[in-house]
């Protein structure tokens, strides 16, 4: 049968065609357009956890000190609806930034910044992506303006592009919830009555309850690791019953390394062996500092508990509990946080406890390196908890030498040997323990 499709149909079709064709290359031109403004070449925040200085990190640790609730309340500030007492905070601008450029990285690994004004703050973020032809950099522009209440977005701009306020606000909701922070933000949220902006000071009124606390933890500790928490704890608890006392650390890490390799098939993926290995390292950790893991997950209250066993490293529990700090601070959040860490509690030492002291240093620096294995490399580590007897993990393989290594140092010898952090006698002392560390088997 012949085509029966009239001359004039037939021309309307090309024509239909012809504008979908044009619609669809306009749409691919200003989605090339919005790419290229969107997209720059140089991050407009530039900086990490660790540019943080020692004076810095205590400052912060103050901070932190007149926020918590079972210390005197800074300044009362009424009653709220509930019959809740307000309390408030005030802080100095830049150690306000300083705490939020700190929660940004370690938990989405975004530099930040925060300008206050009189009445406002304007936040700014880099986020760096893959390669591309429209560059490396998402730079973050939000405009906020104070309430009665919490401040709102007025302005948000993603490189060169606008974004409208509702729909910044449900993209940021949606990636809070994909990355399990949703109902940290809620809480926090709860918490805060109002916060006052002006260029130099910002003032926090904030609620604490009876439950705040057990709210916390628990929204800090997805189920998922809760879960592969208490198998561990169960696990620690066996293992600890028939430690010695003390315990050398290389007893009980490798059958936790191995426990945790038990619980991943040989053909899981990796970061689901990384995952076992943070749980080992974060009860390991709370154990050898004799803490219950009930600090963090509420609900370890009614799991097994180990008995108590002095856990050393090199004969010393000081080091043990460096090491295993370190190490779940990187295996968490990066080795740049946990070098900061280290270092300020060695500055904080030197001035009124035990004094600087570069073994310390060096326990940290190697807990460090073994939490980057354990999540950037966990095939290694399983290897090593598999080994059989004759060749099973000693703390040689895991902790360098430190004879020689000055410690107990008031902060007045450390200034006169050293000249303090970041001077060129430091730096030399630093990278000989780098050294030493990545001399060691397991490090390399």
């Amino acid at each position: 049968m012949k085509d029966t499709a009239s001359p004039s149909s037939s021309r309307v079709l090309r024509r239909l065609l012809q504008g979908l064709g044009v619609l669809l290359l306009s749409g691919l031109v200003a989605a090339l357009v919005l790419l290229a403004l969107a997209f720059h070449d140089q991050p407009l925040v530039r900086r990490e956890a660790a540019s943080m200085s020692a004076e810095d990190l205590l400052r912060v640790k103050l901070l932190l000190r007149a926020a918590d609730p079972r210390h005197p309340a800074p300044q009362a500030a009424g009653s709220g609806t509930d019959g809740t007492a307000l309390r408030v905070l005030r802080a100095d601008s830049r150690d306000i930034d300083l705490l939020l450029n700190d929660a940004t990285q370690r938990l989405l690994r975004l530099p930040s910044r925060l300008v206050p004004g009189a009445g406002s703050a304007r936040l700014q973020a880099s986020l760096e992506m893959p390669a591309s032809p429209f560059g490396r950099w998402l730079n973050i522009e939000a405009d906020l303006r104070e309430t009665a209440g919490l401040p709102v977005l007025e302005r948000l701009r993603l490189g060169g592009v606008p974004v409208p306020p509702a729909l910044a606000e449900a993209l940021l909701r949606h990636e809070l919830t994909r990355r399990g922070l949703i109902e940290q933000a809620e809480l926090l949220i709860d918490m805060v009555r109002r916060v006052s902006l002006q260029p130099q000071e910002v003032e926090i009124a904030y609620v604490w309850r009876e439950d705040t606390p057990d709210r916390l933890r628990a929204s800090l500790v997805p189920q998922a690791l809760q879960q592969r928490l208490q198998a561990h704890a169960r696990e620690l608890a066996r293992l600890a019953r028939k430690a010695p006392e003390p315990a050398p650390l290389a007893t009980l890490l490798q059958p936790m390394l191995g426990f945790a390799a038990g619980r991943c098939s040989l053909d899981c993926p990796p970061q689901d062996l990384a995952a076992e290995h943070r749980a080992a390292l974060v009860v390991l950790a709370l154990h050898a500092a004799g803490q219950p893991l009930s600090r963090i997950v509420p609900q370890a209250r009614d799991w097994p508990r180990p008995p108590a066993r002095t856990v050393t490293l090199l004969g010393r529990p000081d080091f043990a509990m460096h090491f295993l700090v370190s190490a779940v601070l990187a295996a968490e959040g990066g080795g740049r946080l946990a070098d900061a860490i280290g270092i300020y509690k060695e500055v904080i030492d030197s001035r009124d406890g035990s004094g600087f002291s570069f073994n310390d240093i060096a326990a940290d620096r190697a807990g460090t390196r073994f939490g980057q294995i354990a999540v950037q490399d966990p095939g290694r580590l399983r290897a090593a908890a598999l080994q059989d007897a004759d060749a099973a993990l000693k703390e040689a393989d895991f902790m360098p030498p430190v004879d020689g290594l000055p410690e107990f140092m008031p902060q007045a010898e450390f200034q006169a040997r050293y000249g303090g952090i970041g001077a060129a006698p430091y730096r030399r002392m630093m990278a000989e323990i780098e050294q030493r560390v990545m001399s060691r088997p397991l490090l390399r």
